[in-house]
């Protein structure tokens, strides 16, 4: 049964997170949920979703009919969200789409599609059949069920390990360049490249730009180093390239970003 992650923000969208089962830990980061208030006034909040080469299957159980959508994102991302939503999500971790789902993330845009309409996976009929037993049903309910699905993709699609997971740890990491990776795993540069965007979507250089900004974004949310300790931390040259990358990826400077962090927790 999945277990509940400590997780404070976005508290005013009853936001909560979930760990995944250990055989599908490889391939799935979180389950979320956002769930309706009860206040008759609706409030709406923008929200970003920053990329981190995951992509996530969410059901939206606000309307009578449950609307399934798949989203998938190589850039920052402004997405708005109420207070009446009811959400149930599942992010999936680097390559877990395509390994879990056969979904091919390169050929996707920076949009959310609905499933059933934008495209209709082999796998839709059995989701849909899951999505309507989780329907009114409690919470605990909902995960088990979206979570024996899963499970069910997995031993359906007699999943193993990929040697691309070692690949995407060591680049996360940044232990070795990618060149260096593919030397020590037999193949050519241009074919790990290849293999990483058919199944994580993402170049190597991508990927660790977004775990490089993804640990700055945490250093900055909780710690009180200086902005230039992080950068050097986080192996940018200097503050000045560390602001203009993290600028061009969250639309903020880091100081911005820290103050509206800060101001968060505050209020």
């Amino acid at each position: 049964m999945p277990t509940l992650l400590v997780n404070n923000q976005l508290s005013h969208l009853s936001f909560e997170k979930f760990s995944p089962d250990q055989r599908l830990a490889d391939w799935v980061q979180c389950y979320w949920k956002i769930g309706a208030s009860g206040a008759q006034t609706a409030q709406f909040f923008d929200e970003k979703l920053y990329p981190d080469a995951g992509a996530s299957l969410t059901i939206d159980f606000s309307h009578d009919t449950p609307i399934v959508s798949f989203t998938f994102n190589r850039h920052t991302l402004a997405k708005t969200f109420s207070n009446h939503d009811s959400l149930l999500s599942i992010r999936f971790a680097p390559t877990g789409a395509y390994h879990l789902l056969g979904i091919a993330l390169h050929d996707l845009a920076e949009e959310s599609y609905l499933l059933g309409y934008d495209f209709t996976p082999r796998w839709y009929s059995s989701l849909i059949a899951c999505v309507e037993k989780m329907h009114n049903s409690p919470l605990t309910s909902q995960l088990y069920l979206l979570e024996q699905w899963l499970l069910n993709q997995a031993i359906s699609n007699k999943l193993a390990k990929s040697s691309t997971l070692q690949v995407i740890q060591k680049l996360i990491q940044h232990k070795n360049s990618a060149t260096d990776i593919s030397k020590e795993l037999g193949l050519t540069r241009r074919t790990l490249e290849r293999r990483l965007k058919k199944e994580a979507g993402v170049s190597p250089g991508q990927l660790q730009q977004f775990y490089r900004l993804k640990t700055a974004r945490a250093l900055l949310s909780n710690s009180h180093a200086s902005v230039t300790d992080i950068a050097l931390q986080c192996g940018y040259y200097d503050h000045a390239h560390f602001t203009h990358s993290f600028l061009n990826f969250t639309f903020e400077t880091p100081q911005q970003y820290r103050k509206r962090k800060i101001l968060s927790i505050l209020t």
